[in-house]
């Protein structure tokens, strides 16, 4: 159904809610200035988000660009895809000393351009200047030197999270669950709408006043009829 990831808590982390986390995204000229809010600011759909505080967790990337894809690929196949989705955001939570961030700004900027060189337009880097251990406790998550890696909506629903490397030879199960199940959701809500749509389409009211006669809308739908061949 969804992982059942609970670190520590009662409740498993896709129970729980994405915090907000004030991000900048990379500009056109290669800066981090464009602000993004986490997960309001992602578009419509489902998306994945890493988050990553050392600079070698990128190696978990890899992993998680499979997911995004094989999610593109199963929405694409059962006909529930929605255009923009299935974007992914690796986001860099980084350290308040100086000069460590200035050397994650080279890195950010390296993988930015790697990224853009293998045509991964779909993948961002993302930065986060302003987190505190308030995020992680507002998560219930540990700050404990692991990657979270999770498949969000932009409500903050979280669908899927666990940490570090997808484990494909464990997870890859539940994962084809979850992907069914939002699939069978997005059919039963297109189903819903539809439906509604339909029982909004009354039939037409009988033209008659309160004594039961007649009324001239009545009448002229009559003389309509009656003149058709």
């Amino acid at each position: 159904n969804m992982s059942t990831a609970y670190y520590g808590r009662a409740v498993p982390l896709a129970l729980r809610r994405f915090a907000k986390l004030p991000c900048l995204l990379q500009g056109p000229n290669g800066r981090f200035k464009e602000p993004m809010m986490l997960p309001q600011g992602l578009p419509t759909g489902v998306h994945v988000v890493l988050l990553i505080t050392r600079q070698n967790h990128i190696e978990h990337a890899d992993s998680w660009l499979g997911v995004r894809s094989a999610w593109e690929r199963m929405l694409a196949e059962q006909g529930t895809r929605v255009e923009g989705e299935m974007q992914m955001y690796i986001c860099c939570l980084l350290p308040w000393f100086w000069p460590l961030r200035a050397m994650w700004w080279l890195k950010m900027k390296s993988w930015s351009e790697l990224l853009r060189s293998e045509e991964h337009s779909q993948v961002h880097v993302v930065a986060s200047t302003t987190w505190s251990q308030d995020f992680y406790d507002r998560m219930q998550i540990h700050n404990d030197g692991r990657a979270y890696a999770m498949v969000i909506r932009n409500d903050g629903e979280i669908l899927w999270a666990s940490h570090d490397k997808f484990k494909e030879h464990l997870q890859e199960r539940e994962m084809v669950q979850v992907v069914k199940q939002e699939c069978q959701w997005r059919a039963d809500e297109a189903q819903r709408l539809l439906a509604g749509g339909a029982s909004q389409a009354l039939p037409a009211a009988d033209h008659r006043d309160q004594n039961g006669a007649s009324t001239p809308a009545a009448e002229e739908n009559y003389a309509l009829h009656a003149e058709l061949p």
